[in-house]
């Protein structure tokens, strides 16, 4: 009776093990894209940034200076917060989003205005600039400097 019993639990394993075989078992399905590029403008108008978060390349415009740059920085990603660095002779850039909120901050230092690029201001000031963006809501971003001239 024994042995009946063990040819017959034989049989259901590869009887099941034949069936399980034959199901189409395809790849499982990937879900949508993640958006890489992040922008953060200044909410009174003087400019946006966009950068790549896997490769850290970054078009920064300071529309008020009619001064733009771009480069590759640091990227370091912390749960929903983005964070991205460039340190160079020429400027000092911090920027900092929460992709769980949708804002963003920046922080950036010229030193050196570019002759190419005119006077900084009406003051006379050549020796550089600094600015701090707020920005409270990355989703609706224009990115174009006509559309965020700054308010009188």
């Amino acid at each position: 009776m024994r042995k009946i019993s063990l040819l017959f639990a034989i049989i259901v394993l590869l009887a099941g093990v034949s069936a399980q075989a034959q199901k189409k078992n395809g790849p499982a399905p990937i879900g949508p894209p993640v958006r890489n590029q992040v922008s953060v403008q200044d909410q009174d108008g003087g400019g946006f940034m966009v950068f790549d978060l896997s490769t850290g390349d970054f078009k920064c415009n300071m529309c008020e200076y009619n001064y733009a740059f771009g480069g590759t920085a640091q990227v370091k990603i912390d749960g929903f917060n983005v964070y991205l660095s460039a340190v160079t002779p020429e400027y000092q850039m911090f920027v900092s989003v929460n992709m769980w909120e949708r804002q963003g901050k920046a922080f950036m230092t010229v030193f050196a205005t570019p002759p190419t690029i005119g006077p900084v201001d009406t003051t006379g000031n050549l020796d550089g600039f600094k600015e701090f963006w707020t920005d409270l809501n990355i989703d609706n971003n224009t990115l174009n400097c006509a559309a965020i001239q700054p308010k009188k």
